[in-house]
């Protein structure tokens, strides 16, 4: 039964990992688009309150995206750990996540508490530096 439940949970920390992996294409994915969006406005816009404005959509866009792929990490670290202990259900994903989900105001505080972070700060705050000198 240890070896079948442990193969499962080697399943579910493969299609974690691929979906970790992914939110962090598509993480990127939104830095890129953000440059490109700024280049474009400063060249042709130059209204930059509208732009300032869609950047922090975008960087706040981003730090809910990321909180997302720390939820997939908390999992895998679980099953990680379980790995080693062989002490774990497989595919629990969803219950988890359910069963620990904070309030609301939780989960705001959350994704901003995320969108801090060095790495999801970069490329915003130099952009809206750009932006706020390009006039």
């Amino acid at each position: 039964m240890i070896i079948e439940s442990n193969a499962l949970l080697v399943k579910e920390w493969q299609s974690l990992h691929n979906s970790h992996e992914r939110y962090e294409q598509y993480a990127l994915i939104i830095k890129l688009f953000s440059v490109a969006v700024t280049l474009f406005s400063l060249a042709f816009y130059h209204e930059n309150r509208v732009i300032i404005l869609i950047l922090t959509i975008l960087w706040l866009q981003e730090g809910i995206w990321k909180t997302y792929q720390a939820r997939t990490c908390y999992r895998i670290e679980l099953i990680e750990q379980a790995l080693l202990e062989n002490n774990l259900e497989a595919f629990q994903f969803y219950r988890q996540w359910s069963e620990n989900r904070p309030s609301s105001a939780g989960l705001v505080m959350e994704y901003l508490k995320t969108s801090l972070k060095p790495t999801i700060l970069y490329p915003y705050i130099p952009l809206i530096f750009i932006t706020l000198i390009a006039q």
